[in-house]
């Protein structure tokens, strides 16, 4: 019986629990995707640019906003991707639907405010309204409409919609209306994360950051470790970046970043700087005795401690295997989302285009976390988008809600995106070397460059090990 059979059969049979995710010690060796350059012109071309809209955005499967802000009827999120707006909604029959964001009568983006609650959207322009399910509940003075003689033809009028399903306490959508259903999409490598039971985290913030590269080079980024010894020195002080496990899965890939450890590049590995206890949480744990010996191998003794407890904590310990209890997962699913996390929290990375120039993106950056039951939950503070023309202090638009330290790590990220991209818009550039420490860059575009030739058929992914690198034990 196969994997995506097998999730089937539990999907109709809750009791059968979850899927442990394969750790990824011992390695797995994966298939080899060439050696050749990748070039820059992919990241500067607005043909490009309008090839992968037509063969990917409107075709695959996202991530669109959090189940809970869909608490009550009506209540609604407006989401923009491109050149496109969507209203996602609650209905009064309690379903959550999508629909364009665009005004029947004269194209007028319909709702223009972010989110709320409303029974009826209504155009700003002339009043034309629909109800929260997308049919036409109002043409204003239809009788100065002979195309309407014969009576108003709602069905024709009603907001053009989208489709859309939910995982891991997300609203998730599609353009393709025959696309594959979403857990298919997703795949084995989905049935990994929900041993972390992400329907009961909440959403702490969520920000946004327009940065002056193209998006490919936000997914890039985030989906190699080669680069933290010179760009991120504080984080290889508590957790290892250099010769990380990678796995491709399908369209998806995976990657493990140590944390609780110190780097094999720095010398001094033993030592408990005020640094590591900070980002370890060993201070308190070496005065009480709870950890003992060298900085590199607090890990250890934390997956040690968190085995022991793990039938007295809400923390799902019991369901995961030991490289979860400490370390960060990383998990991308193709195109644009990325999940990394350990099992008390993490953060969700969503990588968006412009709506016209190749040379621009957003990058929305939401921290989640798993509260102990009961706990009350803190008011969200305000989003806002920090246009690239700001100086954004990247630890006071998290202020509060993360810590500075890993901010200041997201804003050595993003201080390369203007970079990345007039670097390969240079004639002496003749295209990116890629190691195997960068093989999901690699393997991303080569499904981009699958997608954009048809190679890839989104209403049927099955089998899923069509697409998948099968790895070879060594």
């Amino acid at each position: 019986m196969g994997v995506v059979e097998q999730e089937f059969i539990r999907r109709q049979n809750p009791r059968l629990g979850t899927f442990k995710a394969p750790p990824f010690l011992p390695r797995a060796k994966t298939k080899g995707l060439g050696l050749e350059r990748l070039e820059g012109e992919r990241y500067l071309s607005a043909e490009f640019m309008q090839l992968e809209w037509q063969h990917i955005w409107t075709k695959t499967w996202q991530l669109a906003a959090r189940l809970d802000d869909f608490a009550e009827a009506g209540s609604f999120v407006v989401y923009e991707l491109g050149k496109e707006s969507f209203i996602f909604v609650r209905g009064e029959d309690g379903r959550i639907r999508g629909f364009y964001n665009v005004c029947q009568h004269r194209g007028n983006r319909l709702c223009q405010a972010p989110e709320g609650i409303l029974d009826s959207f209504t155009c700003p322009f002339h009043g034309w309204q629909w109800h929260n399910d997308g049919s036409l509940k109002q043409v204003a003075a239809p009788e100065f409409f002979r195309q309407f003689n014969g009576g108003v033809p709602a069905d024709e009028l009603a907001l053009p919609p989208v489709k859309v399903d939910a995982w891991g306490g997300w609203l998730w959508f599609n353009m393709d209306l025959n696309a594959c259903p979403l857990h298919e999409y997703l795949g084995r490598i989905g049935t990994h994360l929900e041993t972390y039971e992400f329907e009961e985290w909440h959403l702490v913030d969520w920000q946004t950051f327009e940065w002056a590269g193209n998006w490919k080079h936000a997914v890039d980024a985030f989906n190699e470790s080669y680069h933290f010894a010179a760009l991120h020195p504080d984080m290889i002080e508590f957790g290892e970046g250099h010769d990380i496990p990678i796995e491709l899965w399908g369209i998806h890939s995976r990657m493990l970043n140590f944390n609780r450890t110190v780097s094999e590049v720095i010398d001094d590995r033993e030592t408990m700087t005020p640094l590591r206890a900070h980002m370890m949480g060993g201070r308190q744990r070496q005065q009480s005795g709870e950890v003992t010996g060298s900085a590199k191998d607090v890990h250890l003794q934390e997956i040690q401690r968190r085995r022991s407890i793990e039938n007295e904590t809400y923390l799902p310990f019991k369901h995961m295997n030991d490289e979860q209890l400490v370390h960060q997962y990383h998990y991308t699913f193709f195109p644009n989302t990325t999940f990394t996390q350990t099992p008390e929290g993490g953060a969700v990375f969503r990588y968006r285009p412009h709506a016209t120039d190749p040379g621009r993106c957003y990058y929305d950056f939401f921290i989640v976390s798993r509260p102990p039951p009961g706990a009350a939950r803190a008011e969200r503070p305000p989003h806002r988008v920090h246009s690239h023309e700001q100086q954004v202090d990247y630890a006071e638009a998290f202020k509060g809600t993360f810590d500075p330290v890993l901010a200041n790590v997201l804003a050595q990220d993003g201080s390369n995106m203007t970079t990345m991209q007039q670097g390969v818009a240079s004639d002496s550039f003749r295209g990116m070397i890629l190691s195997d420490q960068e093989a999901r860059l690699r393997h991303f575009h080569k499904t981009i460059d699958d997608f954009i030739a048809g190679r890839v058929d989104t209403h049927n992914l099955l089998p899923w090990d069509h697409y998948l690198e099968k790895p070879e034990q060594t």
